[in-house]
């Protein structure tokens, strides 16, 4: 392999790609980095932890197709500290000349066919093909993933649920404290499927998907999704793959509630901001309490460090009332509602509450409240 390239496009790339090196790898190859350049100029750099791969590509002068697989965290660093402007690569038996400036650089390759190949690349047989537009997903995926659980003795709460129905993609996450659900239109080439994806890889994907624009094609294949997203030139294509979780996810409708009699309207940002300020005060796990009424009152009280309350003035329909919640997840919720009025549906301080955009139908928080004594 013999190539000449940008070096902040090799390093945009570099980087993007060595997102999927995990210091738990079990394969020492798994920290490297796999570059392919064809004759056409393209050059594709991945790599994968078997769980989560991901790929992109870049234009460059190829004077050489070939293959070539580099130290991940050594490489990107190399590529970090030279200077802009362009950098030659050349690959050899056993090792790859990096050459930028009057510089020039050995570093020991590793071993090409050790690499696993590429879920990428696979030519495993697609169960299923969705499309639905790049900003729409990442909107969805933000909403969501915060609700997945970082416990690894329940990985299947460390996933979100992907319900394929028709035209209709709804994303599911819960780690038992709360639930987020979100409703998508897709289009979609198959029958209906669900899957559990990690929330790791799928942040990753948002991350990705953020300020684009244009459409991701989803792939369900046997075992794992494929996710492209198609840059600028039609011709340059970033992926991401990811396997699926096994275990059986929650029947998370039977958690959504019907009919709560009280509903509070107020302010999403004023609300979020006062629970930012009064929520100083709940520590060592103290919950936010919220009374409810003709005004919203919060208030935390903490033994030994303090307390505080604040009043917002607000919209309310049913019994006065008093819940607590957690006030970071209180705030996760909050905020991944869009929209100017938050909507709070609740029983009474011991069941589940829900969250809304006032007049949304296509996200829903569930929060456990905590019990007071």
């Amino acid at each position: 392999m013999k190539l000449r390239c940008e070096r902040d496009d090799l390093l945009e790339a570099v980087q993007f790609a060595a997102r999927a090196i995990t210091n738990r790898a079990t394969l020492p190859v798994l920290a490297g980095l796999r570059m392919e350049a064809t004759e056409d100029g393209t050059v594709a750099i991945g790599a994968t932890d078997l769980e989560l791969t991901m790929e992109t590509q870049l234009q460059a002068a190829v004077d050489e197709p070939g293959t070539a697989v580099v130290p991940g965290r050594l490489f990107g660093d190399m590529m970090r500290s030279m200077g802009p402007g362009q950098v030659s690569l050349t690959s050899g038996d056993a090792e790859i000349e990096i050459s930028s400036g009057r510089g020039r650089f050995h570093v020991k390759a590793m071993s090409v066919e050790d690499y696993p190949q590429l879920p990428t690349r696979s030519g495993d047989e697609v169960g299923i093909e969705l499309e639905l537009a790049s900003e729409t997903l990442a909107v969805g995926l933000s909403q969501v993933v915060r609700s997945a659980s970082s416990d690894e003795t329940r990985q299947v709460l460390t996933g979100v649920l992907w319900e394929v129905e028709g035209k209709t993609l709804t994303l599911a996450a819960t780690d038992s404290y709360r639930l987020s659900v979100r409703e998508l239109s897709v289009s979609n080439t198959g029958e209906g499927r669900n899957v559990v994806l990690p929330a790791r890889a799928l942040s990753e994907l948002a991350r990705t998907l953020q300020g684009t624009s244009g459409r991701v094609r989803v792939e369900l294949k046997a075992n794992f999704a494929v996710f492209r997203v198609s840059g600028p030139d039609s011709a340059a294509e970033t992926v991401i793959a990811s396997r699926f979780i096994e275990g059986e996810f929650p029947k998370y409708r039977q958690l959504l509630p019907q009919g709560y009699p009280n509903t509070l309207m107020v302010g999403r940002s004023d609300v979020v901001e006062v629970v930012k300020r009064v929520g100083l005060l709940a520590q060592n796990n103290m919950p936010v309490k919220f009374q409810l009424g003709t005004e919203l009152e919060v208030s935390a009280n903490t033994p030994d460090v303090g307390e505080g309350q604040e009043i917002l003035d607000a919209e309310y329909e049913g019994e006065a009332m008093v819940i607590a919640f957690n006030p970071r997840f209180f705030l996760d919720g909050a905020t991944a509602i869009s929209g100017e009025r938050l909507t709070l549906v609740a029983s009474d301080g011991l069941k589940p509450a829900i969250m809304k955009a006032e007049g949304e139908t296509g996200f829903t928080y569930l929060l456990m409240p905590v019990r007071l004594s």
